[in-house]
């Protein structure tokens, strides 16, 4: 009996304590929902930046909604078969991104490689609308020179985030994502909002990748590590039947893009 009265004294003290420490944590995240942006800006270059690189390109200035402006690099290709849309990583400006386009290009496409709001000389507020909203601008534009089953969409990283929301309302020739991940991990983002609900979401920037994925009308092709933890692995259980998943052992995130198996496969799609 003296037990659980104790018991019952240690409960009704506690339960305020943990409430108020759960509400105060819950209002500390979601005033900084917006600082999540930090996470998401890279360099900056200036508006007079020249880029050099060897291979034919042209420096595109493309006006997005919500004010934005966003800096792209199309390399040209001799005779090309199509383009590839290419969303980079979440580091780094086209002053290095701009490297990978001998990879595509010598398969026949060009390559448009574009920086994201508050990357290089790209400007606007970023917000996972704004990603994506941007992005289809950008594909639109590619409309406009190819025929859309001319256009391959293909992403990395952060990239590969934004390259599947934009299968999963277009057709595209294919899509081709390797190892998708972004500064939050779906895991992390969906565990908060279920944590807190109903609240209002604390969460600025939850990708729903495998939803998209599954939304896409054309094929999708994932590249992923062996890492089962990971966003790009764990699509495998949402692909159709035509979609394809390679899995490279012993690669990491750092390594992938440019693998000899992830370049055999490019070669083996494109060539």
């Amino acid at each position: 009996m003296i037990i659980r009265k104790s018991w019952t004294k240690w409960v009704i003290i506690s339960l305020p304590i943990i409430l108020f420490a759960y509400i105060g944590i819950y209002l500390f995240l979601y005033s900084i929902k917006n600082q999540q942006t930090n996470q998401y800006r890279s360099t900056s270059l200036p508006s007079d930046f020249k880029f050099s690189f060897n291979e034919p390109v042209e420096e595109l200035m493309i006006k997005a909604p919500q004010g934005g402006l966003l800096n792209a690099l199309l390399f040209k290709a001799p005779k090309a078969k199509g383009v590839i849309c290419f969303w980079k990583g979440g580091g780094g400006t086209l002053e290095n991104w701009g490297l990978i386009a001998p990879r595509f290009l010598q398969y026949g496409y060009d390559v448009l490689i574009t920086d994201y709001r508050q990357h290089g000389k790209s400007k606007g507020a970023i917000s996972i609308a704004n990603f994506y909203s941007d992005a289809q601008t950008v594909y639109d534009s590619l409309k406009l020179r190819y025929r859309e089953d001319h256009i391959v969409v293909c992403g990395y990283s952060l990239g590969g985030r934004i390259a599947a929301h934009l299968a999963s309302t277009n057709h595209p020739k294919f899509t081709f994502l390797i190892d998708p991940s972004s500064a939050g991990g779906d895991f992390s983002d969906r565990f908060t909002d279920i944590l807190y609900y109903p609240f209002p979401s604390v969460n600025g920037f939850t990708f729903l990748t495998d939803q998209d994925v599954q939304k896409a009308p054309s094929q999708v092709i994932v590249v992923s590590t062996d890492n089962p933890h990971s966003t790009a692995y764990q699509l495998n259980s949402v692909l159709s039947d035509h979609d394809q998943h390679l899995v490279i052992p012993n690669s990491t995130h750092a390594s992938i893009l440019n693998h000899p198996q992830t370049m055999q496969l490019l070669k083996k799609l494109l060539g």
